[in-house]
């Protein structure tokens, strides 16, 4: 699912609210892997992401945007444990992050898990972000149910 939102901007407020929140003598740096990592993200290079959102990570484990970014680039590599194991994680550390929602229900179509599918999107809405219209209308003919 895509946010409306261009990932730099997200990456830039990310990092400005983890900094003024978590104010380690690391955070600098953490937050310069994160922004490479967005940057690479958004090239496609998810090998490079992952790495860079990693290094980001163990400097600062509760970097909830960091573990939502790594999400998606596994998920950009069909790596759909690892996928799903960072979005959970991101979701635990920060549990209003509507868009880590939306892509963990991303994960359970690919896997047909539909129940856990409409979970997600519940969760994600009930947070003020609504599921793309085409990706519910995909999800309501697979599973046969409206809501």
């Amino acid at each position: 699912m895509k946010t409306k939102q261009p990932i730099a901007i997200v990456a830039l407020v990310g990092t400005i609210i983890g900094l003024s929140v978590h104010g380690c003598k690391d955070s600098k740096n953490a937050g310069a892997y994160y922004n490479q990592g967005i940057a690479r993200l958004e090239k496609g290079e998810n090998d490079a992401a992952i790495s860079d959102l990693t290094k980001a990570i163990k400097m600062r484990p509760r970097f909830a945007m960091a573990h939502f970014y790594r999400g998606r680039a596994y998920l950009g590599k069909g790596e759909h444990d690892k996928a799903l194991s960072d979005l959970t994680e991101a979701i635990e550390l920060d549990p209003a992050l509507a868009v880590a929602y939306g892509e963990r229900a991303v994960i359970h179509f690919i896997r047909k898990e539909y129940d856990k599918v409409w979970e997600n999107i519940h969760k994600q809405e009930s947070l003020g972000l609504q599921a793309n219209p085409g990706f519910l209308k995909a999800l309501r003919e697979a599973s046969g149910r409206k809501k």
